[in-house]
């Protein structure tokens, strides 16, 4: 071949009409950049929302379908969990368990409110968020789901079914200023003054068991069915009510040894505040309770004579010692406890549960679960859960199309482009070919010289398309198109290239790109010597 026997020919040539074909100041190369940029970013975004999308759909929580019983007894709604757990139902509507649960709202206190009241001992009352919360008992199989790998951020599930921690989700610890790690978050209790009978705001410090990113039932914090009896009971019998409380207790946050000194140096200052007070600290001893919260909480009593201290004399005698220069290296380590552990459980009040939850295997038969259950107990079902997956299987086949159209509309252009450009540069360069094929020039050889030049400009365009796709999809283009039309988004890329749409449009870009540039060059060339020197038709 010619190739092989002038090489330096061959690569000349080449060269010399490589540069026309891209057009002047490569305009034609550019404009195929564009296209395939436009090409690619779509079908980026496409996959990306598909991918978010499918990740929202696969949550575990999806098939835990949350039932409001209506206007049932309490006899009522443990007669629908015994009978949606009997083993007929379970197994023909594909139903591993069904558990009841309480839904309520407790408030709860912005840490930098927090630390502002342990400086000045003031508590401002009017900052307090009130937080969605569930019960959700230490063998619930709901549990599991949420402490599962992809929904696990730190600390650990409940210990017992009287377990008195909280688990929490992150964007409540963000939302109120705590860090990740916070062992405590901080509970507002309205409590009765024994003395002048006023109703007086307290911040009790909760533990934090676990956190996580989400809870289901539109939850944001979960306790034991436990804690919510003991919480919600009457202010003078509520086992969290400050005023019951005789010890200044204290949560030391920092290691066994430093607790030795801290305690050495708590008992001189106090000793100085004896004249102070018309109540003497007496007795100082260490405990360590709270095992296997977030952190070791080693907390300190200090115990009073007389024995009756007012609520607001230990409330001065905190906020002294938490400013003392004497602790001021232990101020970091120091949380008002109060002593409501010995108090839980005395006196336990029945309340029944106000919500079903129900765990499917899967949702085929969710429709004929609800008309069941609307039947027998007059109970209807929510049913956005599938009616979301089906409008996810529609939304995944729609997109699958546009895709598909895209791909073949953005081909189409390419090689109508492509086409163009290399028919018109050979009407113009007629003469040449036919002096070229005088003097030997096959017409294999020049198609695919000719061929070939032009899979160079789409390969390179294809890898600059590339290249600018991912920059700008990897690094929140599309957010930032969101975020300029306006429309709602959470956190997230919203891209991905890692798609078969994308290998199918370059491979089938390539493969019609030759075979169109091959009958675009051989119609051309087929004509005689003659007949493209002199431009007959």
């Amino acid at each position: 071949m010619i190739v092989n026997a002038n090489k330096p020919f061959f690569q000349l040539f080449y060269r010399r009409e490589l540069n026309p074909l891209m057009g002047r100041g490569k305009s034609n190369l550019l404009i195929l950049v564009i296209i395939l940029f436009t090409t690619f970013s779509v079908i980026g975004f496409a996959e990306g929302s598909l991918r978010y999308l499918e990740l929202k759909m696969k949550d575990p929580f999806i098939n835990w379908v949350n039932i409001l019983p209506g206007n049932l007894t309490q006899r009522g709604i443990d007669e629908v969990i015994r009978k949606i757990n009997s083993e007929d139902v379970k197994d023909y509507y594909g139903i591993n368990n069904a558990i009841g649960y309480n839904r309520f709202q407790f408030n709860f206190y912005d840490y930098n409110n927090i630390r502002n009241y342990y400086q000045t001992g003031y508590l401002d009352t009017n900052r307090i968020t009130r937080i969605p919360a569930r019960t959700m008992d230490a063998e619930d199989p709901v549990i599991h789901e949420v402490f599962a790998r992809n929904n696990y951020l730190a600390g650990k599930a409940f210990s017992d079914n009287w377990d008195i921690g909280l688990i929490v989700t992150e964007d409540i610890l963000i939302r109120l200023n705590y860090p990740l790690n916070t062992p405590f978050i901080w509970m507002d209790l309205p409590s009765l003054n024994p003395d002048d009978l006023k109703m007086v705001r307290s911040a009790i410090p909760i533990p934090v068991k676990g956190v996580v990113k989400t809870i289901p039932g539109l939850a944001r914090m979960a306790s034991t069915s436990y804690f919510y009896q003991q919480r919600s009971q009457r202010i003078g019998r509520n086992p969290f009510n400050p005023y019951d409380d005789m010890r200044l207790v204290i949560a030391f946050t920092g290691s066994q040894e430093e607790l030795g000194e801290f305690s050495q140096r708590l008992e001189l200052l106090l000793d100085s505040f004896k004249d102070m007070f018309p109540y003497e600290p007496y007795r100082i001893f260490n405990e360590t309770r709270f095992e296997g919260e977030q952190s070791e909480h080693l907390l300190v009593f200090i115990t009073f004579r007389p024995r009756g201290i007012p609520k607001t004399i230990k409330d001065e005698l905190f906020t002294m010692l938490f400013n003392s220069s004497e602790l001021s290296s232990y101020r970091n380590h120091l949380i008002r406890m109060y002593d409501y552990e010995g108090r839980l459980g005395q006196y336990r009040p029945e309340i029944g549960y106000d919500r079903i939850s129900v765990n499917f295997a899967n949702l085929d038969r969710l429709r004929e679960f609800s008309l069941m259950l609307s039947d027998e107990f007059g109970i209807e079902i929510d049913m956005a859960q599938i009616e979301s997956r089906e409008n996810y299987n529609f939304v995944s086949r729609l997109t699958g199309i546009i895709s598909f159209v895209l791909i073949a509309f953005s081909i189409l252009s390419i090689l109508l482009f492509v086409g163009h450009l290399l028919k018109n540069h050979l009407e113009s360069i007629k003469r040449n070919l036919g002096t070229f094929k005088a003097f030997g020039l096959s017409n294999d050889l020049m198609i695919k010289i000719y061929v070939r030049i032009v899979i160079s400009i789409l390969g390179v365009s294809a890898l600059m398309a590339l290249a600018a796709s991912a920059l700008f999809g990897y690094l929140g283009g599309m957010r930032f198109i969101l975020f300029v039309s306006g429309s709602a988004y959470e956190p997230g890329r919203y891209f991905s290239l890692n798609s078969h749409y994308l290998l199918i449009a370059l491979i089938m870009l390539t493969l019609f790109s030759i075979i169109v540039l091959n009958f675009i060059t051989a119609g051309i060339l087929k004509q005689t010597p003659g007949d493209l020197i002199y431009e007959r038709k």
